[in-house]
């Protein structure tokens, strides 16, 4: 593994304030279960951090820990303001300051009914993430419809994608592979442990569900012998003591099973085929969609506040 990368990827992590985790909505229970574990690693970590997955089934659902944050804003503090029938009763919007209180006017157009108090709509929404991680993806058009609608998302954000396979064109500063590993909660577990992230019951419970799902209950067809040692180090890290785990359905997770440490020796993960490589400079890639800003130059944004157009703004008169 490059060390260099590795340093990276770290240093990415631990320096964002924002993070997203995006899973791919073409995953199952195992792409859901890697995904809810790396969020909620990283909540320890104190990340404003935000997950987006597709709904799981109700079925899904009852396996996994964490399932209610999806969706959610993370910490949104920006205020956005909507208006009604704009098209066909404003003519444009002006702002100035009067002492520290920005007033914003919508002027109407003539012959119009003009804005009335109940065709004024406010909301919140959130910051441009700092990182991007996202799993399962194998190009940017794919990443861009699933969080296209749910997330701002800039030109600085970082990304990290972690997949069991290469994509046929890297979109992402850091690609994260492993392509013998038979689940991506098994690609997150070497992902996490490489890291250091941090681990618990619920999160190794989460990923040892994963694979197990992806596994078909860890048949030798589709296992390999470092499935088996992730799952032990998952069991070292409580994943069969949860609560979800007592009394589970799922495969390899039983009510009675244990793991007494002071005279268990549990076998490190091998993390060496965890591949991580970095996007070239050269290569040709698309950026993600991102909410045009307009407007006028820098000298003429009304400071403080800074003013920014969106591409569906009305004119601004300084």
């Amino acid at each position: 593994m490059d060390n260099s990368l590795k340093d990276q990827a770290e240093s990415k992590i631990i320096g964002a304030e924002s993070v997203v985790v995006a899973v791919s909505k073409n995953s199952d229970l195992d792409g859901l279960a890697s995904g809810l574990s790396l969020y909620l690693s990283l909540k320890k970590l104190n990340k404003n951090v935000k997950i987006i997955a597709k709904a799981p089934t109700v079925s899904d659902a009852r396996l996994l820990y964490g399932v209610g944050e999806i969706g959610k804003k993370a910490n949104s503090k920006n205020l956005v303001i909507g208006v009604k029938d704009a098209i066909k009763n404003v003519d444009k919007v002006t702002y100035f300051l009067d002492q520290d209180i920005l007033k914003i006017i919508v002027h109407a157009l003539p012959d119009s009914t003009g804005v009335r108090e109940g065709d004024v709509t406010f909301e919140s929404s959130s910051t441009p993430a700092d990182l991007l991680i996202s799993i399962g993806y194998n190009n940017i058009k794919e990443l861009n419809t699933d969080i296209a609608h749910e997330q701002e998302i800039n030109s600085n954000t970082y990304i990290i994608n972690v997949n069991r396979e290469k994509p046929i064109k890297k979109f992402a500063q850091i690609e994260v592979v492993d392509p013998a590993s038979p689940s991506l909660s098994e690609t997150i577990a070497g992902f996490s442990q490489v890291l250091a992230l941090p681990i618990d019951e619920d999160i190794a419970f989460n990923l040892y569900t994963g694979i197990a799902s992806a596994t078909q209950m860890f048949s030798p067809k589709v296992a390999r012998p470092e499935t088996l040692s992730t799952a032990a180090w998952l069991l070292k890290f409580g994943a069969g003591k949860s609560g979800l785990a007592q009394g589970s359905a799922v495969p390899g997770v039983l009510p009675d099973q244990s793991l007494n440490q002071s005279d268990t020796q549990i076998p490190t993960r091998p993390i060496d085929q965890i591949q991580m490589t970095q996007k070239n400079d050269e290569q040709d890639t698309t950026p993600i969609e991102q909410v045009e800003r307009e407007g006028k130059a820098d000298s003429d944004w009304l400071k403080p506040p800074k003013m920014y157009r969106g591409s569906k703004s009305f004119d601004i008169e300084s």
